[in-house]
């Protein structure tokens, strides 16, 4: 598993999460979406992370809704325990619902959540956020085998076409997401 991919990921989302207060009312560029919703979700995905990176299996938990005062405290210490745990990992393949699948696909995944995700969160209170060039070129690269062409809806929208050399915004254009700063409001 890349753990300098994995690792940059889950810093970047702690950084994200640094400039959230308790009202989690407010939208967020996943449609339809508001900060609760997309904290839990972002809890369930470190989660089922963590199940795989500490027990080598990865089973599928719901949410737990924390409450709005404490929501962003949770996520935070749940991805700095992942942080904890990616310093222990050592296995090749991790069992997703029963399928072995190698360790490096978990961790590509996992650091392309997570950073799309704090970018989602990040552009809620700071709407010029960008993703880190560099953690960005490198999921650039590895996002084609992950999120192909086809078969992405509902998941992910076509790519947008953008004229940029910034490879955060290349990212999430391809992921058919467009910055809100560009584009004048969130998608």
């Amino acid at each position: 598993m890349s753990c300098d991919l994995f690792d940059r990921s889950v810093l970047y989302l702690l950084c994200a999460l640094r400039g959230l207060g308790s009202d989690l009312t407010g939208p967020t560029p996943c449609r339809g979406w508001d900060l609760r919703m997309l904290l839990a979700h972002v809890d369930e995905s470190i989660t089922a992370l963590r199940e795989g990176v500490a027990g080598g299996q990865v089973c599928t938990t719901p949410a737990v809704r924390h409450p709005d005062a404490t929501a962003v405290a949770h996520v935070q210490a749940a991805a700095t325990g992942l942080l904890s745990d990616l310093t222990h990992y050592r296995a090749d393949l991790v069992l997703v619902s029963g399928t072995p699948l190698p360790a490096e696909i978990l961790g590509a995944a996992g650091a392309l959540e997570l950073t799309v995700h704090a970018w989602d969160i990040a552009v809620v209170h700071t709407p010029s956020a960008h993703i880190p060039d560099e953690l960005a070129a490198d999921l650039l690269t590895i996002a084609p085998q992950l999120v192909p062409i086809t078969g992405r809806d509902p998941l992910f929208g076509p790519p947008v076409p953008i004229y940029t050399t910034r490879p955060g915004e290349q990212l999430l254009a391809y992921l058919g997401r467009t910055s809100p700063v560009r584009a004048g409001a969130a998608r």
